[in-house]
């Protein structure tokens, strides 16, 4: 799909004080549905619901105009799928979700409140009712793998009833489930009475999800390769009838007796949005999307009409036109991607470079900014929350999950650069020292490069981030907690505003970490700073003709109760 290019609001302040006249501000890219879009269920209202897991909510959207309002808000909503119960079942329309990230699966019946169905589940996936009213549930990955009978009304403990993995399956009127297995780009079939296990179809890259039509077709999801196949489960038939963009989640069959039967919708992280498949046509509809999806980390290459900026999207890395907002993905989405959620740039051998980090996959890499290559690629980190790269090729990388920093040489050998940290975050080099947010102690620590001396910079922050050097010799600090960003003199500690009531900081069910989204931000060569908002899936950048020198005291002033 093409997207309108953003004409970006410029915004210019009347500010009779000298220093401060000139500044302007513009949303580079615009704020997003959501943050990401992944189960999908029709339910019993006509209405399409949309499990949005970074922002921990379920949507209700309207899939004729794109509206969508709350309809479980975070952070009982995080939902990587969602179901209702069917007509047939006790419960009907009763809504089930289950919540990936704290494993635990919710229920909800019309006019209810969420309660919880299960807890203590790892890696729960997808949820789907046979047309009788049986509760299905998978866990998938990382050790657990297994199909769940669950009794909705809470009364029968929950039974395993097969083993293998399972993402998102659909269960025909005769009892068969359909259900791809990602890891082995297969679609199988599974006797819901004997277990009895089928293969149909083989040779898709990564396989998310399978639904069927009013024909008996089937249609597979394949998350890595951005396409949806028509597939005939007798003859293993294949045929593309759509290729969106790597990122596809989940797919919901429009229900009968709607103006919407007959159509297919699709999920999409990579393009955090919705889209209509007309099965008759197969003609291509945009319900809703966005151009970023949780933007957490910035990073700037480049000056004038070369600026480039990347923004560490979570899903995928993004490169932004600094002019026009365009997006377009450095790296694509990718079912056993790195997921970064922070990113600086560097130099390496005299070389530009991006170095960026994934909490979730406990991953840092290098990357050519030209092509989007992996340079380089550590693993098996606790919640590295940043990194960044010495003039030497060694790395710092923020552990937050062992409240250390650990040191990387250029042979893989690692070593521990400091600790005795809450929870360290993000990282800035400065001359001959690293400044380090600890989100929990609310500090900003600074630690010589070579004797390792530390020393409190500031104290008393509400969960600061993400860390700049400013052209001024300053330290800019997204503080999370206040929703503001600050600038703090290195040498006697004190801060200044920036910008408050900037819009940033998702909320996330325990025991998540509150850093959900790492909140960045960064100062391009002329002075232009960038600041990403995870809570509207947006990016903003503040920019005066004046100077990177000049800049700060008019920023203030510019942004002052403009994020709200």
């Amino acid at each position: 799909m093409r997207f309108r290019i953003l004409i970006a609001t410029i915004i210019t302040l009347g500010i009779t004080s000298t220093a401060e006249a000139g500044y302007k501000a513009r949303v580079l890219v615009p704020a997003g549905p959501f943050h990401g879009v992944h189960g999908l269920a029709f339910g019993p209202d006509g209405y399409l619901y949309a499990g949005d897991i970074m922002g921990s909510t379920v949507h209700r959207v309207d899939v004729a105009t794109g509206a969508h309002r709350v309809a479980v808000g975070a952070p009982l909503g995080m939902a990587d799928d969602v179901a209702f119960a069917p007509a047939a079942s006790k419960f009907a329309g009763t809504m089930v979700w289950t919540s990936v990230g704290v494993g635990r699966l919710y229920a909800q019946s019309e006019g209810g409140q969420p309660r919880v169905l299960a807890d203590s589940l790892p890696n729960v996936n997808t949820v789907g009712f046979s047309p009788d009213g049986k509760l299905y549930v998978t866990q998938t990955g990382r050790g657990n793998n297994a199909l769940w009978l669950f009794d909705l009304a809470g009364q029968a403990p929950p039974k395993k009833v097969w083993e293998g993995n399972l993402n998102g399956f659909v269960i025909a009127a005769n009892g068969f489930l359909y259900g791809p297995q990602p890891d082995l780009g297969a679609v199988i079939r599974i006797n819901l009475d004997t277990f009895e296990t089928k293969l149909i179809a083989e040779g898709f890259a990564w396989p998310t999800a399978v639904e069927m039509d009013d024909q008996g077709l089937l249609y597979v999801l394949d998350f890595n390769a951005g396409t949806v196949t028509q597939l005939n489960k007798d003859t293993s038939d294949k045929n593309i009838i759509a290729t969106i963009e790597p990122g596809l989640d989940n797919m919901a069959m429009g229900p009968k007796n709607f103006p919407y039967a007959n159509k297919l919708y699709v999920s999409s992280i990579g393009k955090n949005g919705i889209f209509e498949i007309d099965l008759n046509t197969k003609a291509l509809r945009t319900v809703a999307a966005g151009r970023l999806t949780a933007p957490g980390g910035v990073a700037v290459l480049g000056t004038g009409d070369a600026t480039r900026v990347f923004v560490a999207d979570m899903f995928s890395l993004r490169e932004v036109n600094a002019a026009t907002g365009v997006v377009k993905n450095l790296i694509n989405v990718d079912g056993m991607g790195i997921y970064p959620s922070s990113v600086h740039a560097g130099k390496l051998k005299g070389r530009d470079i991006l170095v960026t980090a994934g909490w979730f996959t406990g991953r840092v890499q290098i990357i050519d900014p030209s092509n989007g290559a992996v340079v380089r690629e550590e693993k098996n980190f606790s919640a590295p929350h940043d990194v960044v790269v010495l003039t030497d090729g060694s790395m710092i990388v923020a552990e937050a999950g062992v409240k250390k920093l650990t040191r990387v040489l250029s042979d893989g050998a690692r070593e521990t650069f400091a600790d005795g940290f809450q929870f360290p975050a993000g990282l800035a080099l400065a001359d001959d020292s690293l400044y380090v947010t600890d989100t929990e102690a609310g500090s900003v620590i600074a630690i010589h490069l070579t004797t390792r001396e530390r020393r409190d910079v500031v104290k008393g922050l509400k969960q600061p981030e993400g860390i700049a050097l400013l052209a001024d010799g300053r330290l800019a600090v997204v503080e999370v907690g206040a929703k503001a960003v600050r600038a703090i003199t290195i040498a006697s500690g004190k801060v200044d505003d920036i910008a408050t009531k900037f819009d940033v900081g998702l909320s996330v069910a325990e025991p998540l970490p509150k850093t959900w989204i790492f909140s960045g931000i960064a100062e391009g060569p002329d002075g232009a700073v960038y600041l990403p908002s995870d809570t509207q899936s947006a990016l903003y950048v503040l920019k005066t003709s004046v100077g990177p020198s000049s800049f700060l005291g008019a920023l203030r002033s510019l942004t002052s109760g403009m994020f709200r």
